[in-house]
């Protein structure tokens, strides 16, 4: 087998993260078993030592001496191991922080190859590898030499690899010129929904293009779920055909390997440039802005099967990084407002599905319905169906005795319909839960979404504040129809009327007929017109007049220029000055090529001066 082929694994390991020496023995653990499987070489995500999503944490020097002490242990425990291992870990090297890739064999360090192309946020905390190269350092007390991330494998002559830690090209550094038949890309990249579907598809067409094996990685769902869902998703890849994927959202290890043809057509690095290709579709070309400019749901896939997967995908995100909340939190109780409207209602159904990833009894979520003055009885109803479907601990709380206090203890007069009057109710209801969520040793579930967010319509420090936000980045029609979906997925009636019951806060009183009387889009505006916006304002920069002119185009025949118009100005009055309230909120997934979270997605300053962005 060594003269045709060469036989590859890709390991995800599980981790604690900021714990080298948990995550030592787990990769240890793994790279017996593929020793035991004949795998050649064995890759791991990027930093999967300790973690892709420590953060500061980088900068702690205890997390770099028990990184070293792991170093050691893996060392000292792959003394018989055939198995080369290329491990994703940072690196102090002379005084500096290096994202690299640890090549072990037979317990000694034999290579190293340090991150290059950093993004944005990683100069936070690393210095790029291309200040490395043609140098030698002492490294984890081995002589090291930057020269090359192109590696033979000892037992396997004929077998070459290449090694690259980054999203956006394939780099190669190959003093020798020699063959390579395989790419390692160890990446520590988070998923969003339908990215590892792009990913198949963009690694098909290397492979085939380039003649060569292909395995790639992402860290696993151990990682931080504080912004980002990690899913551990791994590939490979050979002559064009997905020969096999890893489990996705596995809290525990996986490993998959292959056997990759050492095929002679295979390419020849080009030894100047050391460039295979620049094989990333750019994300946001002109052509796909253009198209999605007049489609007037960009969040929303057209086809039914695209429909289907997209849901599944968002809810698979969803419940994948709410259990790993919970699990961190020691397995606790959640606890959520359920109002019978859209929001808290996905917020159920993705609690339902964490805890049952996780193993444990549905009476771990704690639903409170809180009716007050403007609750109806057509969304109470709903709220109290949809706890009894979900067999859920539901609990009714009424709040209306004491925003009547506390009404009365800051003077506001009782015939009061002020903004006052509404958000002391919206409070009123976030203390309820928090309370609620101490008793239980449990935490609060935020339900609010991405369309909210982005139009400051929450209240502060009222159902804008949580514990873990799990809609935060989800857009109102995107979960309006994800909600359709689901009630004709299952048939649950109280899910069917919900997803056709007008959106509103409820906190002005019914009409005479006892529905709902305060209705959100009279207000301000047809949430698919502010999701349409939010899409083009955040993905391509849009300009007020450009989003004027094409959501003219996008929603000709049903909502008149004029119109759209008016709520544009609506949307960028509140957009620009409601970032203050999109600053503190709480942890969330981003599950989506757009987002709001002021940690990784929108970075943006609360006294932004909107002039220029009137119309």
């Amino acid at each position: 087998m060594a003269e045709e082929y060469v036989r590859v694994g890709a390991l995800v390991p599980e981790i604690k993260l900021a714990n080298p020496i948990f995550n030592s023995e787990k990769i240890i653990e793994k790279l017996n078993e593929a020793n035991q499987k004949g795998i050649e070489v064995v890759a791991t995500p990027e930093l999967s030592l300790t973690g892709a999503s420590c953060g500061d944490l980088f900068n702690q020097k205890i997390l770099m001496e028990e990184t070293e002490k792991a170093i050691s242990k893996i060392c000292e425990s792959t003394k018989e191991i055939e198995s080369i291992l290329v491990l994703g870990t940072p690196a102090k090297i002379s005084g500096k922080l290096y994202n690299v890739a640890l090549l072990i064999h037979k317990g000694a360090i034999i290579g190293i190859v340090p991150k290059k192309n950093l993004t944005r946020q990683e100069y936070r905390w690393f210095n790029s590898g291309s200040e490395l190269y043609e140098k030698t350092f002492n490294v984890f007390g081995t002589e090291l030499t930057f020269d090359r991330n192109v590696f033979k494998v000892p037992n396997n002559e004929n077998a070459a690899f290449a090694i690259t830690l980054s999203e956006t090209i394939i780099e190669y550094l190959n003093p020798e010129n020699i063959v390579v038949y395989v790419c390692l890309n160890m990446t520590s990249a988070n998923d969003v929904a339908s990215k590892t579907t792009k990913v198949k598809q963009e690694a098909r067409t290397l492979s085939f293009d380039n003649g060569i094996g292909y395995v790639y990685l992402m860290p696993g769902i151990n990682e931080s779920s504080s912004n980002s869902v990690y899913s551990g998703y791994s590939l490979i890849v050979d002559d064009g055909k997905v020969m096999c994927e890893g489990k996705k959202f596995s809290f525990e290890s996986t490993l998959i390997y292959g056997d990759i043809k050492l095929n002679e057509e295979s390419v020849e690095i080009d030894k100047e440039n050391g460039v295979v290709e620049n094989y990333r579709t750019p994300l946001d070309s002109k052509e796909k802005q253009a198209q999605k400019e007049l489609d007037p749901f960009p969040f929303i896939p057209e086809q039914p099967d695209k429909l289907a997967e997209r849901v599944d995908e968002i809810l698979e995100l969803q419940s994948s990084a709410l259990a790993r909340r919970i699990k961190q939190l020691g397995n606790c109780k959640v606890v959520l407002g359920l109002s019978g409207g859209s929001d808290s209602t996905l917020a159920l159904i993705v609690a339902d599905r964490a805890y049952k990833k996780l193993g444990l009894d549905n009476k771990h979520i704690v639903a409170i319905t809180m009716p007050g003055f403007g609750t109806s009885g057509r969304t109470y109803n709903n709220a109290v169906g949809l706890a009894k479907y979900y067999d859920v601990d539901l609990r009714d709380i009424s709040i209306k005795d004491s925003c009547i206090q506390h009404y009365k203890d800051i003077g506001l007069p009782e015939d009061d319909r002020s903004i006052t009057y509404e958000n002391a109710q919206a409070r009123e209801r976030t203390q309820i839960l928090m309370d609620v969520a101490n008793m239980e040793n449990g935490f609060v579930l935020g339900t609010g979404d991405m369309s909210e967010l982005a139009l400051g319509w929450c209240t502060y420090n009222g159902d804008h504040m949580s514990m873990y936000g799990i809609n935060a980045n989800l857009p109102k029609t995107l979960i309006m129809r994800m909600l359709k979906f689901e009630a004709q997925r299952t048939g649950n009636p109280a899910l069917l009327d919900i997803s056709k019951t007008p959106i509103s806060p409820e906190l002005l009183p019914p009409d005479e007929q006892g529905d709902i009387a305060q209705k959100t889009e009279s207000e301000i505006g047809p949430y698919e017109l502010h999701d349409y916006f939010l899409y083009h304002f955040i993905r391509y920069g849009s300009t007020p007049k450009h989003l004027l002119d094409r959501a003219s185009v996008a929603f000709e025949g049903k909502i008149e220029k004029e119109e759209i118009e008016k709520w544009l100005k609506v949307f960028l009055k509140k957009f620009i000055t409601q970032q203050f309230k999109r600053n503190c909120v709480p942890d969330g997934p981003t599950v989506g090529t757009v987002g709001l979270s002021p940690r990784g997605d929108l970075v943006m300053p609360s006294d932004a001066d909107r002039t220029i962005w009137s119309i």
